[in-house]
């Protein structure tokens, strides 16, 4: 079954009753890009400003889409009870997922995921290489240090290995 935002919004109006809460001015967002995390919850401040889930997870057995909404929206519950401190996935986070009915777990069992589709397997487009040890890292995005090290600003970068500023970067066809 296809999950919606919609559904994600109904979820979250029953919890708000649930708990007192209002997260009707927080952002419902669906990634695309993302490979790796089920859900993120973004805060400004002592504000939480989204709550973004991966698409794949609206394709998910129930079981592990309420999980993962319920999980997003316990980071908020605690975030809009405990605005000016940093909570994480601490007791009283695990607290908080007890009080919206999921797991107290950081992660889910990979093996309840559906399989991620083919486009999230991207091909690496740069290798950074540490000129002094040889060290190298591939990046799949011009990322800030992929930019500094072709715009010749290595000297801003340190090896984590040999602690030294020298890299090189070579596009991958």
């Amino acid at each position: 079954m296809s999950h919606t935002l919609e559904d994600i919004r109904r979820e979250y109006d029953r919890l708000d009753a649930l708990c007192g809460v209002d997260t009707s001015q927080v952002a419902l967002r669906i990634s695309k890009r993302a490979s790796k995390r089920l859900g993120s919850c973004k805060y400004v401040g002592a504000a939480v400003e989204s709550v973004t889930i991966s698409d794949f997870v609206l394709d998910a057995a129930d079981e592990v889409f309420y999980d993962t909404i319920r999980h997003e929206y316990a980071h908020a519950l605690v975030k809009l009870r405990h605005p000016r401190e940093k909570h994480g996935h601490d007791a009283l986070w695990k607290a908080a997922c007890r009080e919206v009915g999921c797991a107290p777990e950081r992660c889910c069992d990979p093996a309840a995921l559906p399989e991620i589709p083919p486009r999230r397997q991207e091909a690496y487009h740069y290798d950074l290489i540490c000129r002094i040890c040889g060290m190298s890292w591939q990046y799949k995005r011009m990322t800030k240090v992929v930019r500094l090290v072709a715009s010749g600003n290595s000297r801003r970068c340190t090896c984590p290995i040999c602690k030294g500023h020298s890299f090189a970067v070579e596009e991958i066809r």
